[in-house]
């Protein structure tokens, strides 16, 4: 009988070196540059391939290397809409007190008549925008991360294209374009055209943190309690921790000096203890706490009460400048800008489909069922090779399908089957696989997004240094 092993790896063509691909970068002329690679540049990047456009992506640091990677890790956004709806839209139901205790051990049960439960979903929001870069190169887009904007390129007063400096080795190179997307979100964008304003639309910044705190007690649902009309208080199992959140605070200061403080961690174990019991809640099992921006509409009111719309507006030098969405929408963001596109620029939209034609549910590398992947992980492997059943299942839920190629590592070189860290499912071939198909370049864009170990409180200085030994080692 065949083994797993013995298989095609479904992915194992490694990504082009820096070299190469700044080659590309400058050597083409593209549609469409998009420059930031959080949610709002990988959805316009992924969306415009898929259209026809030919695309290249940048981004100064890591993909969703800041606000991106710093959500609440809810995919579709029911579980916080429907409660905030009144129990309006009838897809909740009540339970006791005593069943939500059972399943939330942690859950303050004093004067408590009744819990709502609701579905929402999970996700690792580093990994899916990894993914939909994958994607978004696997339908012809070229990309490039820590390479930084340094000017915009002009002809007859439009912007149509960008120097650009790779922050690795301060290469310094071009691409030339005929319409740039400025997708850089809270962070800033390029120079302004000719000494103006920004290239940003009207925004204002709200500051989201985040605690995780290691878990006493092992939670089968997530928690969320009403703070006020507008926002709600998370107690989230995430990764064997709990993560609490989150705050949202309007913020002025530099976006890339935004950390989370001492005022807001307090702030946060303050509303989880509404109804979360203090022993899950001591400040000595705290493994991390970040923060990340939002980047809201301009408006009256608070940032608290702000819609969370995607805004897409023309700026000088015809650079278009995309703001606001999440993650619950960002396939919608994708379509949203290809919109305003046609709308505003015909010579593109006459070489690309049309956005009702492009597939809308086209899936990420890797997608499969999960629980299938576990099974032929464990049941198809080489005669005598052992394989842990906890790193298995890590690796079925968050890689789908390309867990394949990552055991295909393992078994060319069985010491990348070895735990990163013993309390950790983490292994040493997810590092060489985030290196040679994931685009990562340093060892924090691997600890806290290509795996968990940041997340699960593992990034320590030996681990560091074990990740930058494999990173180097690329030929």
């Amino acid at each position: 009988m065949s083994t797993l092993l013995s298989d095609q790896p479904l992915g194992a063509h490694p990504r082009p070196g820096r070299a190469e691909t700044r080659e590309r970068l400058s050597k083409a002329a593209y549609d469409l540059l998009v420059i930031g690679g959080g949610i709002l540049g990988t959805s316009v990047d992924w969306h415009s391939a898929q259209s026809g456009l030919r695309v290249a992506m940048v981004d100064a640091g890591d993909f969703a290397g800041a606000t991106s990677s710093a959500s609440s890790k809810l995919g579709a956004g029911v579980f916080a809409y429907s409660m905030l709806s009144a129990f309006g839209d009838g897809v909740g139901r009540l339970i006791s007190p005593a069943r939500a205790a059972a399943d939330n051990p942690g859950l303050h049960t004093d004067g408590l008549k009744a819990v709502a439960v609701y579905g929402d979903h999970q996700m690792n929001d580093a990994r899916v925008a990894v993914m939909t870069v994958r994607a978004a190169v696997r339908s012809g887009a070229v990309v490039i991360n820590h390479a930084e904007v340094t000017g915009l390129r002009f002809t007859h007063g439009r912007v149509t294209g960008v120097d650009v400096q790779d922050r690795l080795d301060s290469t310094e190179f071009g691409i030339d374009a005929r319409l740039a997307i400025n997708a850089t979100g809270p962070v800033g964008g390029p120079p302004a055209p000719h000494g103006g304003q920004g290239c940003g639309p009207s925004i204002r910044l709200s500051k989201g943190t985040h605690v995780v705190l290691k878990r006493k007690a092992s939670w089968k649902a997530a928690r969320a309690t009403p703070t006020d009309k507008y926002r709600l208080t998370f107690a989230l199992p995430w990764e064997d921790q709990l993560l609490l959140g989150t705050t949202d605070e309007a913020y002025e200061g530099d976006p890339a000096e935004v950390r989370a403080t001492g005022a807001d961690i307090q702030q946060i174990l303050d509303e989880a203890a509404l109804s979360v019991r203090d022993e899950h809640l001591s400040r000595d099992l705290i493994t991390l706490a970040f923060a990340g921006l939002r980047a809201l509409p301009g408006g009256p009111g608070g940032v608290e009460s702000a819609k969370r719309e995607t805004v897409v507006t023309e700026g000088r030098g015809g650079m278009l400048s995309v703001a606001g969405g999440k993650w619950t929408t960002y396939r919608h963001i994708g379509r949203t800008v290809l919109r305003k596109v046609a709308q505003l620029h015909h010579s593109l939209s006459g070489d690309m489909k049309p956005v009702s034609h492009p597939p809308r549910w086209v899936s990420l590398p890797g997608l499969a069922d999960p629980n299938e992947v576990a099974h032929r992980l464990l049941v198809h492997r080489e005669a005598g090779a052992r394989r842990d059943p906890l790193t298995t299942r890590h690796l079925a839920t968050h890689y789908g399908s390309l867990s394949f190629d990552i055991a295909h590592l393992v078994s060319e070189d069985p010491a990348l089957g070895e735990r990163i860290d013993p309390d950790g499912p983490e292994i040493w071939a997810q590092v060489v696989y985030a290196r040679d198909h994931e685009w990562a370049e340093t060892v924090d864009d691997v600890l806290p997004r290509r795996t968990t170990l940041t997340v699960r409180g593992l990034g320590t200085d030996e681990v560091r240094a074990g990740v930058q030994d494999l990173l180097v080692q690329k030929d």
